[in-house]
């Protein structure tokens, strides 16, 4: 579901008055939200093409259409972002604005190819060979890359969508590029279970007593828990693997706004983390 930049202030404030803790970081949330949106109207962005007949085996086989290499980005502007957001982060943290003043000083003075590195954003392992040989901060350069070119990818995906039948998918993989997911979503009356990609952000159906991540079925070993006055958002965990994924019930919510709430729910995650379990796909914001 789309959102207004309006909408999305009203709820960071909702948020923030019932959380205070959360307001700096969810004030930095939406002046980057505010300057990916502003790009939106000029991506330039090739439609990726793909054979009826190929498209339909892949789906029968159960094996995700596209691969992460796959999905075109908007160069120059993904690039402007990523300046663009070097100048936010700067001015959120000190740490933040050291890590990213050795990052331009690498581009401007070192010969670190920004480029090179956007054309090759799906090469996880070869930037961070890149990064170590510069001693660059892995994490914080990885938020500014993600952040770059999400409205690409997210450009990509309203395109995709429509290829592949979501309700019919049920695997614990994405559909269009095969990513793990890293939220679970409770929709419509029934509380159909949906699964978040952590690349694409593609939804699909997923079955409510299962874990995403091993596909342990076995309810006594599947449990959640949640924080007191917030069911709308809890933890599935899952006692074989030991890992959880986030889950959150839009039929609570007005708005919905996958980072923000993941964003604004890192308490959660804290405790999880106490209790012993893992989360394999975070949001880079966290």
């Amino acid at each position: 579901m789309e959102t207004s930049l309006e909408n999305i202030k009203r709820r960071i404030l909702k948020i923030e008055k019932k959380r205070p803790a959360y307001k700096e970081i969810l004030n930095f949330y939406f002046k980057i939200k505010k300057e990916q949106e502003k790009i939106k109207p000029s991506l330039k962005i090739e439609q990726i093409q793909m054979r009826q007949d190929l498209k339909n085996l892949l789906s029968q086989q159960g094996f995700p259409l596209f691969e992460k290499r796959d999905f075109p980005i908007d160069l120059e502007s993904s690039i402007n972002l990523f300046k663009a957001i070097c100048k936010i982060g700067k001015k959120a943290n000190p740490h933040m604005s050291k890590e990213i003043e050795k990052i331009e000083d690498s581009i401007h003075e070192k010969g670190f190819d920004l480029k090179e590195i956007f054309k090759d954003f799906h090469k996880e392992e070869r930037i961070k060979e890149i990064l170590r040989d510069y001693g660059l901060d892995e994490k914080i350069f990885f938020f500014l890359l993600k952040e770059s070119i999400r409205p690409s990818i997210e450009e990509d995906t309203k395109k995709l969508t429509e290829m592949v039948d979501k309700e019919k998918w049920l695997k614990n993989f994405c559909p269009l590029c095969g990513s793990q997911p890293y939220l679970a979503l409770l929709k419509e009356e029934a509380g159909k279970r949906y699964l978040t990609c952590s690349f694409c952000g593609s939804q699909w159906r997923y079955e409510r007593i299962s874990c995403p991540f091993c596909t342990n079925s076995e309810q006594n070993s599947l449990q959640y828990f949640y924080a007191e006055e917030e069911d709308a958002y809890r933890i599935d965990t899952c006692e074989k693997c030991k890992q959880y994924i986030k889950t959150i019930d839009l039929r609570k919510l007005e708005l919905f706004d996958p980072i923000l709430e993941d964003l604004s729910t890192i308490h959660l995650d804290i405790l999880a983390s106490k209790k012993g379990y893992k989360r394999p796909t975070l949001n880079p914001w966290l």
